[in-house]
């Protein structure tokens, strides 16, 4: 059976730090609609679905993104990937298909990105994939009245030798529908897709939302060429 693959953009009102972020707007658009323009422009989604609590704003949505299908959910801070694996199977997923989760507080995310994201889960006929940045920065975690050093040994002589620490970033999941309660908690290194700088920043607070309007205008070959 060929497998089809739906596009799933989690949208609550309630942000983690800042309240309606995904609806507030970000140079010209609403932040969510730079996800909205992606997932319809890589041409790859059966049906593209918002996740939200918020009726209206979708209703809005509506009027210029004509594919955009609603899937109402109640005012929740549960992770998406929970929501979803509570939706009626026979609503959803009465076919056998994939599912591509496309967080809209990551505006960067490019359509190529996606597509190859995609294009490495197909090929290496994975049964999920994340996208992911490695931290070189030393990190600490509180030991009852101390912060001890979680990725450093006394061998390290050069920052470069710094052992990095993996956080998910770029807003970009994609899994089979049969697999809808896997463990976000144990990922495999093989199930990551690493990204660069600028598609793996994620906005959650106020200070994040100023810093990205600064960066929407930067054309990413020159942020590209500051990675070398």
């Amino acid at each position: 059976m060929v497998k089809k693959i739906d596009c799933f953009i989690p949208c609550r009102t309630s942000g983690d730090f800042l309240k309606n972020l995904n609806f507030l707007y970000f140079d010209k658009l609403k932040l969510v609609e730079y996800t909205i323009i992606q997932s319809i422009n890589c041409k790859l989604f059966r049906n593209i679905y918002l996740l939200t609590d918020d009726k209206k704003s979708f209703f809005n949505l509506k009027e210029k993104y004509s594919c955009l299908k609603i899937i109402h959910t109640k005012l929740t801070k549960e992770p998406f990937y929970k929501i979803i694996s509570k939706l009626n199977k026979s609503k959803y997923f009465s076919d056998f298909i994939d599912i591509c989760v496309l967080l809209p507080n990551y505006p960067f995310k490019s359509v190529q990105t996606i597509l190859e994201v995609y294009n490495q889960y197909k090929n290496k006929n994975l049964d999920y994939i994340a996208t992911a940045k490695p931290e070189y920065f030393f990190y600490y975690i509180k030991n009852k009245e101390e912060c001890r050093s979680i990725n450093f040994s006394k061998n390290i002589r050069k920052k470069k030798d710094i052992l990095p620490l993996i956080r998910l970033a770029g807003g970009i999941f994609i899994y089979n529908s049969e697999k809808l309660e896997f463990n976000f908690y144990k990922i495999k290194i093989n199930n990551l897709f690493f990204l660069n700088e600028h598609e793996s920043f994620g906005i959650y607070s106020l200070y994040d939302f100023i810093t990205a309007n600064t960066l929407v205008d930067i054309d990413q070959s020159i942020l590209l060429k500051m990675l070398d």
